[in-house]
């Protein structure tokens, strides 16, 4: 099981709607955690007209409910997340509706994170823009792969070294850190990746029709499912897997020539 964390820059570049993308495209079990403190976007979103119960208080209620003894939140986790999907493989765990309640979540991202750890499954978590105080850096921590998703434009570039800076300090050595690069800007992908030194994961294109249905809930074509789009977020899904999968086999074996077998 792996802690798959989103992030941006800076501006708006699509860190949900791709979050999202990922969790409706996962092989397996999977929970969507809108950890943004700038608030949530799957509710009122995507999720708008497909709700078949309530959905809840989501990220609140649980901090509210675990606040005398965090160490509550593994056993209370499961009661404040919602249906992503019919079958039931993709939950959602929705974030705060006022970006002023996150001084109220804030004491929760570290056991959070250590009961994401535990899930039966992965967690795809949309942390949202980086390098504010209320960034959740717990959950950055003790992630397996961070993805960071952005426009090719000089100003997410720019807005973007900074950050990284801090970031590759905070995630432990060997994490995956890579690029979600938005096809739209003036720039090209390889000079993204040389100019901050990391991966591209994947690539996007800019399919508004497509990312509205993500976005704000838009009624899907009957070939949403085979779209560019979708096709290339699980190109992403796969790419990202792949690297946290490669780093553990590594790990395994440096374990092995450790102990002499």
């Amino acid at each position: 099981m792996a802690l798959y964390c989103l992030i941006s820059p800076g501006g708006a570049p699509g860190v949900t709607t791709t979050a999202l993308g990922l969790a409706l495209t996962w092989p397996g079990r999977v929970l969507l955690a809108e950890c943004d403190p700038a608030g949530r976007r799957v509710l009122p979103g995507f999720m708008a007209e497909r709700l078949r119960q309530s959905p809840g208080p989501g990220l609140l209620g649980l901090a509210m409910a675990v606040q005398p003894d965090p160490r509550a939140t593994a056993e209370a986790l499961g009661e404040y997340t919602l249906p992503l999907t019919e079958d039931g493989q993709a939950e959602l765990l929705h974030g705060i509706r006022d970006p002023r309640h996150v001084q109220q979540v804030a004491p929760l991202w570290r056991s959070l994170a250590e009961t994401f750890a535990a899930v039966p499954g992965d967690v795809v978590a949309d942390l949202g823009r980086v390098g504010s105080p209320d960034t959740p850096v717990p959950l950055l921590e003790a992630a397996d792969a961070v993805v960071v998703v952005m426009r090719r434009t000089l100003a997410q570039v720019d807005a973007a070294v900074p950050r990284l800076e801090v970031l590759r300090g905070l995630v432990g050595g060997g994490v995956p850190i890579g690029l979600c690069l938005i096809e739209d800007g003036s720039y090209g992908s390889a000079d993204v990746a040389r100019v901050l030194e990391l991966p591209v994961f994947g690539e996007l294109p800019l399919a508004v029709a497509d990312a509205r249905v993500l976005s704000d809930g838009a009624r899907p074509r009957m070939t949403f499912r085979s779209s560019l789009l979708m096709r290339a977020v699980d190109g992403l899904g796969r790419r990202v897997r792949k690297a946290v999968e490669d780093r553990r086999l590594l790990e395994g074996d440096q374990v092995l020539l450790g102990s002499g077998r």
